[in-house]
C-alpha cells in the first residue's frame, strides 16, 4: 500500500511543483514585501488625501498591512502626474492610488493619456454624491424653480463648481439640465480651484448656485446659511439632508457620484488583486472609516475588482453622454 501511495503521490507532487503551486500551502499568495505607496492627485488636506491617510492609519493601528505605508501627494496635470507615476511601476502591487470619477473624465476629455480604466482597478470604497445648493435667502425656491429659471435664460444663473470642467460636480447639474430638455452647453459655469472656494463665493453672492459633494455643504445647510435643493444620489442621504429630494424623486434620471476607489499600475496579477481586495474590504469595515462616512454623508458602495470593472463600463457610457452634450468629449 505504501509503495502504491508513493507511486501515485510523487507524480502529483511533481506536477504541482511544475505548475508553481506551493505544496501544503496551496492558498498562500502574494503580499507586500516592501514599503507600500499610496498616491493622491491633490495637496494635503483634500478629500482623496484624507481618505489615503485614514487608510494608512487603519492599516498601521490594526496591523492589516505588515509593511510601512506612505502617502504621496502627486498633484497637477489633471491627475496625469499621479497616473504616470503609478504606471511607471507596471505589475508592482506596492504602488497604489486613490482614484475618483475624475480619473475617468480627465481621460475622456483629453487631459490625460491614460485613465483609471487603463490601470488595474482594485476596489471602490465609497461614493460622495453631489448636491446643488443656493444661499439661504436665495429667491430660488427649489430645484424645479432653478431649472425653470435656467430654461428661460441659461445665462441668468451663475453656477459655481470645482475643480475642473467635466468632473462629477459639473456633470450632476448638467445631467439634470439635459434630462429637462436644456442644452447644458448654454449654462453659465464658474470653475473654482476647490469646493471650499466655491462655497465661499456662493455665501458671498458671487454665484447663485454651487455644486459640491454633500460633506462640504451640510454644516451650512443645517445652519440655514445655504439651502441644498437636490442631491444626485439614488436615495436620500439622511442626517441634515434628510429632507432634500433626489433628482430622481423630481422625475429626472440623474445619478452622479464621485466614487472614491483604489487602483494600481497596469499588469498586476490575480494574487495581487485578490490581496488588496481583501485588505480594502476589511478597511471599510473599520470603525474609524464608518465614522467618517457618517460625518460626511458618504455612502459605502464597496465593490471588488470584477464588480468595479463592470461599474466602470456603465459609468463610461453615462459620462460619454453628458460630456458629449457639454461638447468636451475627446476620446
Amino acid at each position: 500500500m505504501n509503495s502504491l501511495f508513493k507511486s501515485i503521490t510523487l507524480p502529483v507532487l511533481a506536477i504541482a511543483v511544475s505548475l508553481g503551486m506551493s505544496v501544503g500551502t496551496a492558498d498562500a499568495a502574494w503580499k507586500p514585501t516592501k514599503k507600500v505607496e499610496i498616491s493622491v492627485t491633490c495637496k494635503p488636506g483634500c478629500g482623496p488625501d484624507r481618505i489615503a491617510r485614514m487608510i494608512q492609519k487603519i492599516w498601521k493601528t490594526q496591523g492589516i498591512v505588515d509593511q510601512d505605508v506612505v502617502v504621496h501627494n502627486k498633484s497637477g496635470g489633471g491627475g496625469a502626474i499621479q497616473l504616470n507615476y503609478i504606471n511607471s511601476h507596471p505589475g508592482d502591487g506596492h504602488f497604489l492610488g486613490i482614484g475618483s470619477a475624475s480619473a475617468m473624465t480627465t481621460y475622456l476629455t483629453g487631459r490625460t493619456k491614460i485613465g483609471i480604466m487603463q490601470m488595474t482597478p482594485l476596489a471602490v470604497l465609497v461614493t460622495e454624491y453631489i448636491v446643488t445648493a443656493v444661499k439661504g435667502d436665495s429667491p430660488i425656491k427649489d430645484a424645479k424653480d432653478l431649472l425653470a429659471r435656467i430654461k428661460a435664460d441659461p445665462q441668468s444663473i451663475a453656477i459655481g463648481t470645482a475643480t475642473s470642467r467635466g468632473n462629477a460636480n459639473h456633470q450632476a447639474i448638467s445631467m439634470a439640465a439635459l434630462r429637462s430638455g436644456i442644452d447644458p452647453k448654454k449654462l453659465k459655469f464658474v470653475i473654482f480651484q476647490s469646493g471650499r472656494i466655491g462655497r465661499t463665493n456662493l455665501l458671498g453672492g458671487h454665484v447663485q448656485v454651487a455644486q459640491s459633494s454633500a460633506g462640504g455643504f451640510l454644516k451650512h445647510h443645517k445652519k440655514g446659511k445655504l439651502r441644498i435643493l437636490a442631491v444626485s444620489s439614488p436615495t436620500r442621504l439622511g442626517g441634515p439632508a434628510k429632507n432634500v429630494p433626489t433628482w430622481k424623486e423630481l422625475g429626472l434620471d440623474v445619478e452622479v457620484g464621485n466614487f472614491r476607489s483604489v487602483f494600481g499600475p497596469t499588469g498586476m496579477n490575480k494574487d495581487q488583486i485578490k490581496y488588496w481586495e481583501k485588505v480594502l474590504a476589511k478597511t471599510v469595515k473599520a470603525k474609524e472609516f464608518q465614522k467618517s462616512l457618517k460625518k460626511r454623508q458618504m455612502k459605502n458602495t464597496f465593490m471588488g475588482h470584477d464588480q468595479f470593472m463592470k461599474f466602470l463600463d456603465k459609468k463610461d457610457k453615462q459620462m460619454r453622454e453628458v460630456l458629449g452634450a457639454l461638447g468636451i468629449l475627446k476620446k
